[in-house]
Formats: C-alpha cells, structure tokens, sequence
C-alpha cells in the first residue's frame, strides 16, 4: 500500500506516465540501431587505452614499498679474491660441463661438500626427462631454519650455451656467504639439469608434490622459501648489459619490490645497464618517439609471455607455490664493447641483492603482485590496466543482450483485411525465447573440445605424431560443423535461430575475457583482439558466398589457423609449438591447451554454425 502511494506520488509529481507500446517500439528500435556502433566504440577505446600505457603520463615509477630491505644500503664483500675463484671455477667447469648428467651432478656435489655444505643428489624423471640436480643448504648460524633463500643456476642457458659463468659465480658465491654469519636465513644453492624440468622436479620434491617415485631421495630441506635469484650468464666472457626476466606460468608475476630491489642495486651500486628480457634494440629507436616504442616493446613482449602461459626463465617455475623469484641474464656486448663487465660487478650485485632479502621480516606482500613492466623502472597497475578488458568484455554483452530481448522488425504479413489506423503494433512480443538449439550447440562444441583435449595431450609432448595429432583435432572441429550443417539440411525447422546462438556465443566469450583476465590480462586482451570485432560481424545467411566468406574468417580465428599463422610469423616450426604446449601442460601445470581446447574452440566452432542457422 504505502509503496504504491509512494509510486504514485512521485509519478505525479515529475510528470512521468507509463510508456504505451509505440514508445517500447520505438526505444527497442533505437537500441538495436545504436548498440553496434556503441559496441565497436567500445572496443576501439579499449585499444587506445592499452595503447597510451607506454607514454610517460599513463605510468609510474617504480619504487621500493617494503621499507626493510634496504637495497644497496649494506657493505659488498665480494672482492677480487672471489673473483678468482670465479676465474678457477670456470677454467674447471669447462672439462665437466660436457659430460654425462651423473658426472656433472657428482662434480658439483662434491665441490659443496668441499666447501662444508650440507650437499645431495636429486635423480628426477618426469614425464621422461631424466637427470640430475645437485644442491646445497647452508644453515644460517643466525636462523632458525623456517626462512630460506635460493640461488640457483643451470646448467644450460636460455641460449642453449653452457651456463659456464653463471655455474662459477654460484660456486664463488657460496664460498663467500659460507665466510660471513650475518645471513638470518638459510641459503640453498641449486644447479639444475634439463632446464626446466629440473627446475621444476626439484620444487615439486622441496614441497612434497607431484610424483614422488620419480624423485631418487628423501630431500633435507630448509624452512618455506622467501625469494630466488636464477643465474643465467652463458659461455665464458664478459657481458654488455643485464636483462631480468620475471614471467611465471599462466602469467603470474612477482611481486614488484623483488624487480626494484635489483633494479636499484644495479643502478646505485653495480652500474651496469639493466632492461627486461634480452633485447637491447627495438624498432623506431632513432626517432623522436624512441621512448614510447622501447616501452611499447617491452609490454608487448611481457604481454607474449603471459599471454602464452610460457614461463620466460626457469624462475618462473616457483611463482606457482607462491615464491617470489627472477632470473638475471647476461647479454653478450655487440654495440658498447668498452663497457664490458665480469664477475666482479656480477658478484656484487647478487650479493647485495641477497643482503636486501636477508632483510626481509615476512613475505613479499606490500608492493603489486598484478602490473605491467614498461621499463625496469616504469609500471602501469592492476587499476590502470583493467578497465580495457571491461569494455572489451561489455562490447560482446551489449550486444548478447539486444540479440537476445529485441527481435528484428519483420515486414507485415499481405492480408485481406486492413489494419485499424489506430492499432498499435506491439514493441515486443511476450512469447518464451527456444533457446534449446542454442544450448545443444553450446554442450556439443564444449564436447568437442573435450576430445580434441584428450587427442592433443595423450600421447605426450616427446610424441612424433604431434603434427598428426594436431590435423587430426582440427578434422574433429570441422567434422562437428559438417555435420551439424548436414542435420539442419536434413531436418528444417524454425528452432534453429541463429540469433539466440550467436547471443550465447557472445555472452560466453564476454564471460571468458572478463573472468581470465583477472588471471591472465595479456591472455584476455589477445582473446579480446581475436574475436571481439569478428563476432561482432557474423551473420546468419542463405547466400552461399557470405557463408564462405565468413567460414573462412572464422577458420582463420580457429586454433589451426592462429598457430599457422604465429609459425609463419615467428618461423618457429609447428611441431616445436605444440610440444612447448603440451609439455607446459604436463610439467609445469599451464592451463593454456585447456583453455584453447575448452574455452576458445567450442565458441569458435558454435560461430561457424550460427553462419548455417536461421536468420
């Protein structure tokens, strides 16, 4: 009673009536003009948007959130004395580096040893690559052993090269902090085999997970991990600049105060140069935008990594437990060979930065965990970078939307008998939506996927068929549209509205994008890019030469499609693409042939049926 009073009242009083059917007509009629062209704004701006994060005025820089670790603020010990155990170690390293797993591993289990470390062998086999790992754990006489820290090193380099220096100065480095007690965490040396996979066997062993036959011993262990250090400098001579790579599996990242930590470190201490990745050149570098193309560069590279779900470096393996980790590289001098630099300056700066982490009186938490690295320096925030995604997400529901609740305007039917002048057509109609079609569709394509999941994993990533494998899933995409088009030829009806499925179609893509990207933004974005604009232009049709032309966009959108095209354009060849893929999945837990398979194929595959379907 008193909100019907309350309704009235207020109706009365702003001089508001109810909408008749011509005005509901005519509104409708106005959304459905206005919501395409909104759509596409939408997603144009969202565009722009990612595209102004490189200038100066769209970023920050970065500084040191956690007031404890005070980098470059403690005395280097590291000296020229170290330095030549670095030169010794290297001179050694050369005779065994080529030699077998075992040979390599005892090598350096025994120079541990030497040294008084608490040393052991890891014999690993997961998922069939074998090898050994040797590490060390050195009990700081100040802790109390629940903290540690992790300086580790492979064997192999990024560049395929021996990690010869990078394998020396952790045997350098080791001695040194074995020399000094101020250390209040204990400090685990690592050398890997394998790359990743040693990486990998040897974390999941440290926390008890995973497969535990393939693991040959009873692990010692220290107390929970605080950060890691990942030593990456190949072959034996000096290097021109320094490059960090910080990309874990499925985009995950650490938290930003680790990157500035040896950011300031290497400008205030070492003075070396410092960029993300390995690359020192970047297109445009001699015009008046230099700046805002290295920038732009970089976050298109960092977007690549996570957008693949590939971990740049062997640290990116530990951000799944929650452990803060990056990997310095080497870069060879090729432009400024008088400013070359060795193990001293490389010395110094893992020292102090590992100075700084002795530091630290909890974990990791007070800087970002979600950003985007334009520069060592410079960073763009989760609450600068989210909102594209948003638009991207809404562009796609808008549209679900106005498909789904405003019908088309259909032409009247001729009849005998004219229409009243004073009848008023109605602005919508009130019968229930037939969204069974729709919802078939959606559950077979997601079945699809489901078995071309099971094809491209089953055999493992080592399997030579991998190609095979890939042809024979995309026949199963294909084989699915075939023969729903030849189910609707067959057996007509009104239910198959192309309207209603491409409506699901595009909500459900609006809830992938929206939902990944809080996980994943460069994976949401790339998904965004892909398909946003292309959904929005599909239509159901009877002329075969739309049909056609649509299909083939769509194929080209399709997961076949997009890898041929990346391998065309990175000249990387189709079977190592796949066997990154399904190895990622296999060892190192990413989820991106999941939601290739799941997520981004069936959705694809419903858009080439919404092509056959009823306008």
């Amino acid at each position: 009673m008193l909100r019907t009073w309350i309704k009235r009242r207020l109706a009365r009083k702003s001089g508001i009536s109810q909408y008749n059917a011509a005005q509901r007509e005519r509104i409708a009629q106005t959304i459905q003009k206005f919501v395409p062209p909104l759509s596409l704004l939408l997603f144009f701006v969202g565009i722009g948007w990612i595209l102004l994060f490189p200038l100066q005025e769209f970023n920050r820089r970065t500084y040191i959130s956690e007031n404890a670790l005070l980098p470059g603020q403690a005395n280097a010990y590291y000296g020229y004395d170290d330095m030549q155990i670095a030169e010794n170690y290297r001179y050694e390293l050369k005779d065994v580096q080529d030699k077998d797993s075992e040979t390599r591993g005892a090598w350096i289990q025994t120079e541990f040893q030497r040294m008084g470390f608490t040393s052991t062998l890891q014999r690993f086999d997961l998922e069939g690559e074998k090898g050994v790992n040797a590490f060390a754990v050195y009990r700081a006489p100040r802790s109390d052993g629940k903290e540690a820290l992790v300086l580790s090193a492979p064997w192999i380099s990024r560049t395929n090269d021996y990690n010869t220096n990078g394998v020396a100065v952790l045997l350098s480095l080791a001695k040194l902090f074995k020399r000094n007690v101020y250390w209040s965490k204990d400090i685990i040396f690592l050398v890997t085999d394998k790359e990743m996979a040693g990486t990998q066997a040897w974390v999941d062993a440290y926390h008890g997970t995973g497969d535990q036959d393939g693991f040959s011993v009873v692990m010692p262990r220290s107390g929970a991990i605080q950060g890691v250090v990942n030593l990456d400098f190949p072959g034996t001579h000096d290097y021109e600049s320094l490059g960090i790579f910080f990309e874990g599996v499925n985009g995950q990242l650490p938290n930003l105060d680790l990157i500035n930590t040896i950011n300031t470190v290497t400008n205030r201490l070492v003075r070396v140069p410092l960029t993300l990745h390995e690359e020192t050149s970047y297109p445009f570098r001699d015009t008046a935008w230099a700046d805002y193309f290295e920038s732009l560069y970089h976050m298109l590279r960092t977007m690549r990594y996570q957008a693949l779900g590939h971990p740049s470096s062997d640290a990116g393996l530990y951000l799944r437990y929650k452990i803060d980790a990056v990997t310095i590289h080497g870069i060879r001098g090729s432009t400024h060979l008088n400013a070359l630099f060795g193990f001293f300056k490389i010395g110094i700066l893992i020292e102090s930065t590992f100075r700084s982490l002795n530091n630290l009186l909890e974990h990791f938490h007070q800087s970002f965990f979600f950003y985007l690295l334009l520069k060592p320096n410079r960073y763009v925030s989760i609450g600068d970078y989210m909102p594209p995604v948003i638009l991207f997400a809404c562009s796609l529901v808008f549209q679900s939307l106005v498909l789904y609740y405003i019908e088309p305007k259909l032409p009247a039917a001729n009849t005998v008998q004219k229409a009243s002048p004073t009848t008023i057509p109605p602005a919508y109609t009130i019968r229930g939506r037939n969204v069974s079609f729709a919802f078939l569709v959606m559950i077979m394509a997601h079945l699809a996927g489901f078995v071309i999941f099971y094809m491209m994993q089953c055999q493992g990533y080592a399997s030579e068929n991998l190609e095979s494998q890939f042809i024979l899933s995309t026949c199963v995409a294909h084989a699915f549209v075939i023969c729903s088009f030849i189910w609707m030829s067959l057996h007509p009806s009104s239910q198959y509205d192309g309207r209603i499925l491409k409506s699901f179609c595009l909500a459900f893509s609006g809830l992938v994008i929206s939902t990944v990207s809080l996980l994943n933004f460069s994976l949401a974005v790339v998904t965004a890019i892909c398909i946003v604009l292309p959904y929005s232009l599909i239509r159901s049709t009877s002329s075969w030469l739309g049909r056609v032309v649509q299909l083939v966009m769509l194929t080209m959108l399709s997961p076949c499609g997009l890898a041929l095209m990346y391998v065309t354009i990175t000249g990387q060849s189709l079977g190592e693409l796949l066997s990154i893929m399904i190895r990622d999945y296999q060892i190192v837990d990413s989820w991106l042939l999941l939601y290739i398979c799941i997520g981004y194929w069936p959705t694809n595959m419903a858009m080439q049926i919404v092509v056959f379907s009823n306008p």
